[in-house]
């Protein structure tokens, strides 16, 4: 059975320095979970949904590996609610979102909802922009900083 990636991401998690956080990352390098980094801290990447997890039904009985799906399978569909071109209707698209949502297992479920909200760290405290940007170069846009420039204000000594 294949390593899911929220078990991949709590792997990362464990780990006790940056090194071996990218070693790890690296290890399990794939489309998807490069995929669903991407997703989460790209901010070309958008996906035509509603913020917030939609209600869904969440089979938590069931075990990690023995759902209908999985998200290696399912992250091909992701196309839906990327490309902007796609003329589907908005209700259809959140339809078919809560569907794959349904069949997949309920923390896969959940990490795509939080990769589409980009708040992957908030369960995930250790994933950051910098380590999936040294992890997989090139993955990502390099990161934008604004720096306010001061502005020099002369200010008369009183004597």
């Amino acid at each position: 059975m294949k390593t899911s990636v929220p078990q991949i991401l709590e792997e990362v998690e464990k780990q006790k320095n940056r090194e071996a956080k990218i070693r790890v990352l690296r290890s399990y390098d794939s489309v998807v979970l490069k995929g669903i980094l991407r997703l989460n801290y790209d901010p070309s990447m958008v996906m035509d949904l509603p913020p917030g997890e939609p209600p869904f039904r969440k089979n938590i009985d069931i075990p990690e590996g023995y759902s209908e799906s999985n998200l290696y399978v399912e992250f091909r569909r992701f196309y839906i609610w990327l490309d902007p071109t796609k003329n589907i209707n908005k209700i259809r698209k959140e339809s078919l979102f809560i569907q794959m949502l349904e069949g997949m297992h309920w923390r896969e479920s959940e990490l795509v909802c939080l990769a589409k909200d980009r708040k992957i760290d908030s369960k995930y405290k250790s994933i950051s922009y910098d380590l999936v940007y040294d992890a997989f170069p090139g993955l990502l846009p390099t990161k934008i900083v604004e720096e306010k420039k001061l502005k020099k204000v002369k200010v008369p000594l009183k004597e």
